[in-house]
Parts: C-alpha cells; sequence; structure tokens
C-alpha cells in the first residue's frame, strides 16, 4: 500500500496533516490555559463515571472535587528500552494490527476512546469531564472524517451531543507506510519537528508524535514494531510500573518527562496491547502539586467499517 496524496496539498509531510487533523479536535491534545471556569456536570449513559488512579476513585466533573493526583513513581530508564524492544518483538509474531481487530474491508477507520483533559490556569489543574468520543478517519486517502463526542457545558441535567465533520483527514495508510526501519523512522520525525509544532524538544516532539500514531490509528504488526523500536532509541524515556488509564485497566507505561511533565503510553503487562495515556507533573508549579493529572485516556475499541458513522459491534 502506497500512501496517496491529495492534488491540493502536494507536499504536505503525512505527520504535519496529522497534527493539522489533530488541530481540528479540539477536545483532542495538550491542555490549553484559559481563565477557570466552573464545570457544573452531570455523567450520563455510556460516559466513565470515575477514574481511578492510584487507589483513589474520584469524580473529575463535581465542581468542588480536588485536583486528581497520583504518585510520582521513579522512572526506570534502563528497563524503557528493554520492554520496547520486548514489545516490538511480541508484536512481530502477531498476525494482525496489534488492537486485535482484523484488517476486514470497509473505508473507515473507527476508534472509540474515552478521556479528560485539565483546565489550567487560576489555580490548580482540574480535570474536564471523562468524556466517550468516536472517530472515523478514512482509511486510504485523505478524505472527509467524522468526530462524535458529548458536551457538559450545558445545564445541570443535559448532556448534549456534538459531531463535528472533519476535512482532509489524514488517511490510515500515512501511518501504515511510515518506514519499518527504527533509525530512519526516528530520523523522520526528527527532520519533521519543526513541521509539527509540538513538543518543547526534538526528543519531546518524536515521543509526542508516536503516542499521537498509537493513539489514534490502526496499523499492522510491523509498522507497530518500528513504533517501538524507534521510541527505544528516543533518549530519555523511562519505564513506569502500576499506572491506571481512564477505563481503571492497571498496566505498565513508557514514559518521556520534559518541563516538569511526564507523558506516558499505557500497556497491558501481559499482552502489551495499548490501553491509553496520561499525563501529569512531575514537580510543585503554580499549575499543582507533583502528581497533579493534567490528561487521562483510555482507548475502548478500534475496527474497520464500510460507510462514515458507522459502528461495529461491541
Amino acid at each position: 500500500m502506497s500512501e496517496p496524496t491529495a492534488p491540493h496539498v502536494p507536499a504536505l509531510p503525512a505527520v504535519r496533516r496529522q497534527a493539522l487533523r489533530h488541530h481540528l479536535m479540539s477536545e483532542i491534545g495538550r491542555p490549553v490555559r484559559r481563565p477557570r471556569r466552573m464545570l457544573v456536570l452531570a455523567p450520563a449513559a455510556g460516559v466513565l463515571t470515575a477514574v481511578v488512579a492510584a487507589g483513589v476513585v474520584t469524580q473529575p466533573w463535581a465542581p468542588d472535587s480536588a485536583p486528581l493526583v497520583v504518585e510520582v513513581a521513579p522512572g526506570e530508564h534502563g528497563g524503557a528500552a528493554l520492554l520496547l524492544n520486548r514489545m516490538a518483538e511480541a508484536a512481530g509474531d502477531e498476525p494482525g494490527p496489534t488492537s486485535g481487530e482484523g484488517e476486514g474491508e470497509g473505508e473507515y477507520v473507527y476508534i472509540r476512546s474515552r478521556g479528560a483533559y485539565a483546565e489550567l490556569g487560576d489555580g490548580p489543574a482540574r480535570l474536564q469531564p471523562v468524556r466517550e468520543r468516536e472517530l472515523w478517519i478514512p482509511r486510504y486517502e485523505p478524505g472527509e472524517g467524522l468526530l462524535r463526542e458529548p458536551r457538559f457545558d450545558g445545564p445541570l441535567s443535559e448532556v448534549i451531543p456534538r459531531q463535528s465533520r472533519l476535512d482532509d483527514v489524514t488517511p490510515n495508510a500515512a501511518f501504515v507506510d511510515l518506514p519499518t526501519d527504527p533509525d530512519a523512522l526516528l530520523a523522520k520525525l526528527y527532520q519533521e519537528r519543526g513541521e509539527r509544532g509540538r513538543g518543547n524538544s526534538r526528543d519531546g516532539a518524536a515521543f509526542t508524535a508516536i503516542g499521537d500514531i498509537l493513539r489514534e490509528s490502526l496499523v499492522p504488526p510491523q509498522t507497530s514494531a518500528a513504533l517501538y523500536r524507534a521510541a527505544a532509541k528516543i533518549p530519555g524515556v523511562e519505564m513506569v510500573r502500576g499506572v491506571t488509564d481512564a477505563a481503571g485497566r492497571r498496566g505498565i507505561a513508557v514514559g518521556h518527562t520534559e518541563l516538569d511533565r511526564r507523558d506516558e503510553w499505557i500497556f497491558d503487562e501481559r499482552t502489551y496491547e495499548y490501553l491509553g495515556e496520561r499525563s501529569y507533573l512531575v514537580a510543585d508549579t503554580p499549575d499543582g502539586p507533583a502528581g497533579t493529572v493534567l490528561g487521562t485516556t483510555a482507548v475502548l475499541q478500534r475496527a474497520v467499517v464500510s460507510t462514515l458513522g458507522e459502528r461495529p459491534e461491541r
């Protein structure tokens, strides 16, 4: 499969198109700094009603709840490279995509997830409500995508579904066609760091880019293996044990720390299935004490579907 190119953006790199796609998805990405506003929200069916972290259950939508704080466990730098290379070997033994879904026939990749991000400013960071979101991206060519997620900024008992059409979305094929040689892949990510505008250093940018691909794409085992091996070569990656995702699933994490913040990818410790992400402060800052959670996510389902908006069986 070769990467298709949209006629009107022939020079735009695939990873840059991915960054633009994420920019269009207003609630995804890094927490934004803006004036504090009170969240008066009610959970609804299909939305996670608790975040489990460090053995503590909290309700991030409660207006009087304390910021979610987790233990800052020491990272194991040597263990991260070993874990990632072990995961790459395991991925190479898989017969299909690492998500467990068969490739199937269809024109769209469907990804269902849930997550919460923090509001920053005017005191310690507090998580916004945990939201379940559904994303459809074109499989082979740039084109229209779809994002569905609830919004909680209405009255107490009101949860309003929100649906957004996405234009010129990077196709899943762009990530399938990434270099399978880890050195070549990492060099590509470093080269395109300026195009992405993400991350505080070239290593942070590369870690962020790989995390974006792991979170919202469906790739074959050889691509997953290359991503893991490339990540193992990023200076500063660390392994963190006993981490919990936004669905309450415990796993082992690969993290990267920069400017008092640690970003983690969470995996099942036995199967190495990707579970989700977590970001939090590792030092006391104006945004909160060490351990203050800035974001938490969980990927619940990946599949291939025939039409935009079609849902697979759960």
